[in-house]
């Protein structure tokens, strides 16, 4: 049984914060990036400033949109197993609390809509951090699993 929208907004909506402000941190930390590039047989989005290498993030990708549509990952029979790592928590913690939308493998999206899975994602996985990419025809969510560090300046002293 689904539970009511208004409260699955309710419990949405101070996940979203929890999520931007892991992202702010994220940034405070490693803000000195000027690319970004993704390993799609790895799973590692590293991040680079000044022509080096920054942090390497291992990542469980959430889902992605196309148009008007959302697919969690867990229900994406064409990503490995590795790609989608944990992402079968999202789904049980749906399926243990009556979240519909946490329980469909595709949903009707708006423009908010990857970034509202991925926070709840990042929330029950209690991942560091996400992030958003360009794919061909709309984009991909990452949920943020491991961070390694590759340069030990902090994002001030590489702006200098």
């Amino acid at each position: 049984m689904a539970l009511c929208d208004d409260c699955f907004a309710e419990f949405l909506h101070p996940l979203v914060h929890e999520s931007i402000e892991k992202n702010e941190r994220f940034d405070a930390e490693y803000g000195g990036r000027d690319r970004w590039d993704w390993d799609s047989d790895l799973n590692i989005l590293t991040f680079s400033g000044h022509g080096q290498p920054i942090v390497r993030i291992h990542c469980s990708i959430v889902g992605t949109t196309q148009g008007n549509r959302w697919q969690w990952s867990w229900g994406n029979r064409n990503l490995p197993d590795v790609a989608k790592r944990e992402l079968e928590k999202v789904l049980e913690f749906g399926e243990a609390n009556g979240f519909e939308k946490l329980t469909s493998a595709f949903l009707e999206a708006d423009e908010y809509t990857g970034w509202e899975m991925t926070a709840i994602a990042v929330h029950i996985l209690d991942a560091p951090g996400s992030y958003r990419f360009p794919t061909e025809h709309g984009f991909c969510y990452l949920a943020y699993r491991e961070v390694e560090i590759l340069v030990q300046e902090t994002s001030s002293e590489l702006e200098q």
